[in-house]
C-alpha cells in the first residue's frame, strides 16, 4: 500500500536530513510509500506583514479546503508543523489528485485575494520506500519529495519520475518533463515532472478517490486485500498472455509478452559500446545498432523502438528493467563491438526486461567483410529468441542488400553520424561521403539513400542557393534507390518527403504507406505519413499515424509536436493541440512555430489571457512574424485560414 505524506517546511529547510537512530540489529519496518511534500510559499514574509491575520487564513484554509480534500481521497494526516502538514494516503493516484483538488481550489479562493495576502502552495510528491517509527515516517523516500517541493511552481505540482510512471494515464493529467535535477543530500539525480498553475486549472475535474471513513482498516484486512489483488492480477495476466499470445500450433512454442501499447513483442536495441578509441571508432558501433533496429524492423510482428528513443541511453549503463519501464518495451538488446584491422568482436544479448532473466547472448568473432552476415545472424537469432514466426517474404526482407565494399559500408556509417549532427558544416561532410561510397560501390541502396537525404534537408533548412535543383536531386537518387531495391523502406520515405515538398501529396501518400508497409517500426516513415495527410486534409488519419510515430520515440521531435498539434487544431481537439505543444516546449522553449502554434490553440480553447500572453513570446522570438504565410502547404486554403484566423484572434 502507498502513502502520502505532507513534511513540515520548517524541518525540511533546517539542512538536517530527516531519519531516527536506529539501533544495530533492531527490527525496522518498512512499507512502499507516496509521499507529498507541501508548504506556503513565502511563509515567514506573510508572518512578518500580518501573523494574526496569516494564521487565521491558514487555519480557515485547513479547515475548509485540505482536511476535507484529505479525508475524500482517503487520506490520513499524520502531524502538522507551521505550514507544513504530514499525510497518508493509500496510493499515489489519490495523492496526486488530492494536491491538484487542492491547488485547484487555492487558484480559485485566491482570485479576489490582492497579492501580498495571498498564500500560495508548492507540492512536491515522490513515490519510495520510508522506515515507519510509530505515527511518524523517515528516509530518503520522504527527503526527495521534499526537494521537489523546493523545485515546484508556486501553486502547481512537481513530481518524481517514479510517480509519473505509476499514475501513468490512470488521471487525465498533463506533467511537463523537467529533466533530471542535481538535488541536495541524494546522491542520484532525480527526474522531475511539473503541472503548473495554468494546466492545473485547464485539467478535468477529478472525481473523489474513495469515500472517507473515521476508522483506518486494519493492517490485517489491508495485507489480506493486498493479496487478493495480486492474485487477481496474477490470474488475468495468465488469462491474457495464455488467450492473446498463445502459439499456433503451427508455429513457436513459447509465448510471446509485448508492451502495453501494442499487441506486437517489443523491443529496445541500446547503442552498442565501442571499446575500442571512443573518438575514432563509435560510429562504427552507432552504425552497426542502427542497421540492427533497421533489419529487426522490418518484421511485422515486433515493434522497434527508433533511433531518438534508445540513443539517449548512448555513454550510459542503465537497468534493463529502467529501460523496459522508460520506453514501455518488454525486451532489451545491448552489447559491444571491438574493431581491428583484422578482426571485428561484436558481443550482443537480449534481456527480458520484465525480471532481468538473459533470453540469448552470442559473441561474434569475424573478419571485417563478414560483419553482414554478423548482422544477419543477430537479427534472426534475436527473432528466433522471441518465438516469431516468419514468412519467407519477411525472411527475405531481414537480409537486406549488403554492399560489396565494406569501405563504402564504413562511409555510409561515417556519413550517417555527421548528417544527424544536424548542422550545415557537417551535412556537406557526409555529402562527401556519401558521393565517395557510390563511387566505391554504385550499388549500395543506402549511400544513395543519404545523399538524397542530404538534398533534401539542404532545401528545409534552407542551406541552398538552388532549392529546385536540390529538390530534383533529392527526387532522382529516391527514385534511384527505389529501382535498385523495391523493399528499401528508407527509399520510399525519401521519396515521399521529396514529394511533399513538391505538393504532390498523392504520389508522397503511396511512397510513405510502402515505406510503413516495409517497416512497420520506422518512427520516421510514420512522422512522414502524418505530414502528407496533415496538408492533404485527412486529419484522423494524420493523428493516428503521428501518434504512432511518437510511440516509438517518446522524446518526439519539435516538427512532429508541430504536426500534431496542427492536426489536433484543425480536428477541434485543441486541449489535445495544447498539451502536444506545452509538453514540447519545455524541450524546445524557442522554437517558433510551436509558440505560434500554441498561441493559436489558445485561442481557439478560449483561452485569451493565456493566448495574449503567449503571443508576446511569439513577438519576442521574431518581431516581423506574418501569419498570412503559417500553413501555406495545405491543400485546403481554408484550413490555412482557420490556423490564421486563432493566430489573428490571439494578437499576430
Amino acid at each position: 500500500m502507498a502513502a502520502l505524506v505532507v513534511e513540515p517546511a520548517l524541518l525540511w529547510n533546517s539542512g538536517v536530513e530527516r531519519g531516527p537512530w536506529v539501533p544495530e540489529q533492531e527490527h525496522v519496518e518498512r512499507k512502499l510509500a507516496a509521499i507529498l511534500a507541501a508548504d506556503v510559499v513565502g511563509y515567514s514574509r506573510l508572518m512578518g506583514a500580518d501573523e494574526v491575520g496569516t494564521l487565521r487564513t491558514l487555519r480557515a484554509i485547513r479547515k475548509d479546503l485540505f482536511d476535507p480534500a484529505i479525508a475524500a481521497h482517503g487520506g490520513r494526516i499524520v502531524k502538522t508543523t507551521g505550514d507544513g502538514l504530514l499525510v497518508d494516503f493509500a496510493s499515489v493516484i489519490d495523492a496526486i489528485a488530492c494536491g491538484v483538488t487542492v491547488q485547484r481550489a487555492m487558484l480559485e479562493r485566491n482570485a479576489d485575494v490582492p497579492d501580498d495576502k495571498r498564500l500560495v502552495f508548492r507540492i512536491g510528491i515522490n513515490v519510495g520506500d520510508i522506515i515507519i517509527e510509530g505515527d511518524d515516517i523517515f528516509g530518503d523516500g520522504v527527503n526527495i519529495a521534499a526537494r521537489l517541493e523546493t523545485l515546484c511552481q508556486p501553486g502547481g505540482l512537481c513530481i518524481s519520475h517514479v510517480a509519473r510512471d505509476q499514475v501513468g494515464e490512470k488521471l487525465p493529467l498533463v506533467f511537463a518533463d523537467l529533466g533530471e535535477q542535481n538535488v541536495k543530500n541524494i546522491a542520484k539525480p532525480v527526474r522531475a515532472f511539473g503541472m503548473s498553475p495554468e494546466a492545473i486549472a485547464a485539467a478535468p475535474k477529478l472525481a473523489l478517490g474513495r469515500v472517507a471513513t473515521s476508522v483506518r482498516p486494519s493492517r490485517a484486512r489491508m495485507t489480506a486485500a493486498a493479496v487478493l489483488a495480486v492474485l487477481l492480477a496474477a490470474s488475468a495476466a495468465w488469462w491474457i498472455l495464455s488467450y492473446v499470445a498463445a502459439p499456433s500450433n503451427k508455429g513457436a512454442t513459447a509465448p510471446v509478452a509485448t508492451s502495453a501499447n501494442t499487441s506486437r513483442p517489443s523491443i529496445a536495441v541500446l547503442p552498442l559500446v565501442s571499446l575500442a578509441d571512443a573518438s575514432k571508432d563509435q560510429y562504427f558501433a552507432d552504425g552497426l545498432t542502427e542497421d540492427i533496429i533497421s533489419a529487426l524492423g522490418r518484421f511485422s510482428e515486433l515493434s522497434i523502438r527508433s533511433r531518438n528513443s534508445v540513443f539517449v541511453y548512448k555513454g550510459k549503463t542503465p537497468r534493463p528493467e529502467d529501460v523496459g519501464r522508460e520506453l514501455d518495451v518488454r525486451y532489451i538488446v545491448e552489447g559491444s563491438v571491438r574493431r581491428s584491422p583484422e578482426r571485428i568482436r561484436v558481443s550482443v544479448r537480449l534481456t527480458d526486461a520484465l525480471d532481468g532473466k538473459l533470453l540469448w547472448s552470442e559473441q561474434y568473432d569475424a573478419e571485417p567483410k563478414e560483419i553482414f552476415a554478423v548482422e544477419d545472424d543477430i537479427t534472426r537469432r534475436i527473432t528466433g529468441a522471441l518465438a516469431v514466426r516468419l514468412s519467407g517474404l519477411e525472411q527475405a526482407r531481414a537480409a537486406a542488400k549488403s554492399p560489396n565494399s565494406l569501405e563504402a559500408y564504413d562511409l555510409v556509417l561515417r556519413g550517417r553520424e555527421l548528417f544527424l549532427s544536424g548542422t550545415r558544416t557537417a551535412s556537406s561532410q557526409a555529402r562527401s561521403m556519401y558521393e565517395k561510397a557510390i563511387e566505391l560501390d554504385s550499388n549500395y541502396v543506402s549511400a544513395y539513400v543519404g545523399l538524397g537525404l542530404v538534398d533534401l534537408e539542404a532545401v528545409t533548412q534552407g542551406w541552398t542557393a538552388d532549392p529546385s535543383n536540390a529538390l530534383q536531386r533529392a527526387e532522382s537518387l529516391g527514385r534511384k534507390a527505389v529501382t535498385m531495391d523495391e523493399s528499401n523502406a528508407g527509399a520510399h520515405a525519401l521519396l515521399g518527403r521529396t514529394y511533399i515538398r513538391r505538393g504532390d501529396y498523392d504520389r508522397a501518400l503511396d511512397e510513405l504507406r510502402r515505406a510503413v508497409e516495409l517497416n512497420s517500426s520506422d518512427a520516421d516513415a510514420y512522422a512522414g505519413l502524418g505530414d502528407a495527410l496533415l496538408w492533404t486534409g485527412d486529419f484522423a488519419g494524420a493523428i493516428k499515424a503521428l501518434e504512432t510515430a511518437a510511440q516509438f520515440q517518446p522524446n518526439i521531435s519539435a516538427t512532429l509536436a508541430f504536426d500534431l498539434a496542427a492536426a489536433f487544431l484543425l480536428a477541434d481537439r485543441n486541449t489535445d493541440a495544447i498539451r502536444v505543444l506545452e509538453r514540447s516546449l519545455v524541450r524546445y522553449k524557442g522554437n517558433l512555430f510551436n509558440n505560434a502554434m500554441l498561441a493559436a490553440a489558445y485561442a481557439a480553447a478560449g483561452r485569451q489571457q493565456d493566448a495574449v500572453r503567449q503571443a508576446e513570446t511569439v513577438r519576442r522570438l521574431s518581431p516581423f512574424f506574418k501569419s498570412a504565410e503559417f500553413g501555406d502547404q495545405f491543400r485546403d486554403s481554408a484550413q490555412r485560414e482557420k490556423i490564421v484566423a486563432a493566430l489573428g484572434k490571439a494578437g499576430l
